[in-house]
């Protein structure tokens, strides 16, 4: 029997989750992907810690609002997934009726964002209608509308076929070069981790100030893709986020490795399920993402400090740093002449001085005080 007091919605859910004991945490691993039945032997607590991470920073967040949903314990969170799962392909209206058994004498308004929360867990996407919005509103997030007479399918179908491309991309290959961490040294670019896979590589910012968002739940996407049941993300977009990672963060790279430590993201763990990528061509989704960021790398810098440590082309760099330090000790070089030529002039010019007042003496002896005191 599960335990009864599991609240869902706490000050310290982050906390919270973190602390169950792993059967638990099985339970809730295997409501979202039942076909895994993970036992507490076969649970590797560092896999999902992002996972529990985001869900407890969302409970936390909504706190104050807590009283505007259905689902109140972590449990009645698990079965309303479970739910989900087994009626993706009814309408939102269906579903939430559907769901509605469970929550007799409840606001139909709390069913449905409770509907939408427990999808958003278990997708990944953020799933939050404006007009029953609870809770803060992150900019650098999207929000994704899911319409009364859509299924979560059609909802999945929709979002991704959008991001389909056929651009031209062959004037870029893709090599060891790169990576995240090449981005991020190179073009000074700034990683945000994001719980919302329709924002993954999503470049944003103007020129020198560029933020790229990155999806963080490896382990999600390996076990959506593995699941022999289909979800509403469809298996193609599934494996091509999962190469899109495998591709920027290279598995067996000491600096990725360090950056991701550095940065407290636990994927890195988690094997390449396919073979490296080395062709634009074998992406589709993201492949617009991929040629902006690639056209990035291989571009002209886009800000004064970007060109001082753009290290791309040794012999331009050099050429830039000796040119500095050229002109740094030749300012320093003159600076010292002139402090020198000054300390001459002022010498000179107290002897000549003392010459004049000699002079004066010479010329005019009836002003003796005047040239002793000068002599």
């Amino acid at each position: 029997m599960p335990p009864t007091d599991e609240r869902l919605f706490s000050k310290e859910s982050v906390a919270n989750l973190a602390s169950l004991p792993p059967e638990r945490k099985c339970s809730l691993i295997n409501a979202f992907w039942p076909h895994f039945q993970l036992e507490v032997s076969d649970y590797i607590e560092h896999y999902y810690a992002d996972l529990f991470n985001s869900i407890g920073k969302t409970l936390e967040s909504l706190y104050q609002f807590r009283t505007d949903f259905a689902i109140q314990e972590l449990e009645s969170l698990l079965e309303t997934v479970r739910k989900i799962r087994t009626h993706q392909a009814l309408t939102k209206d269906k579903l939430v009726d559907e769901i509605k058994k469970d929550h007799l004498n409840v606001n139909g308004d709390d069913v449905v964002r409770s509907v939408e929360l427990a999808a958003r867990f278990w997708l990944g996407i953020n799933i939050c209608s404006r007009a029953l919005s609870v809770g803060p509103n992150y900019p650098r997030h999207s929000r994704i509308e899911w319409q009364h007479t859509q299924s979560l399918e059609q909802l999945g179908t929709a979002l991704f076929s959008q991001k389909k491309s056929w651009i031209p991309f062959n004037e870029f290959s893709l090599d060891e070069s790169f990576t995240a961490v090449s981005l991020k040294n190179t073009c000074r670019l700034h990683i945000w981790w994001t719980d919302n896979l329709v924002d993954h590589l999503r470049l944003r910012g103007s020129r020198g100030q560029r933020n790229l968002s990155v999806y963080r739940h490896k382990i999600c996407l390996v076990n959506h893709s593995k699941d022999p049941k289909a979800v509403a993300i469809e298996a193609s977009v599934l494996q091509e986020a999962i190469r899109t990672l495998d591709l920027l963060f290279p598995f067996g790279d000491s600096k990725t490795a360090d950056f991701l430590q550095s940065e407290g993201v636990h994927f890195y763990s988690v094997a390449p399920v396919n073979p490296q990528p080395f062709d634009l061509g074998e992406f589709t989704h993201w492949r617009d993402n991929l040629v902006q960021l690639l056209r990035l790398l291989n571009g002209p810098p886009e800000s004064a400090s970007q060109t001082l440590f753009d290290t791309r082309n040794i012999s331009q760099f050099a050429t830039l740093w000796i040119a500095i330090f050229g002109v740094f000790g030749l300012t320093i070089l003159f600076g010292i002449l002139a402090t020198v030529y000054s300390v001459k002039q002022y010498r000179v010019a107290l002897d000549a001085y003392g010459l004049a007042l000699a002079s004066a003496y010479h010329e005019f002896p009836d002003l003796p005080k005047y040239c002793r005191d000068g002599q």
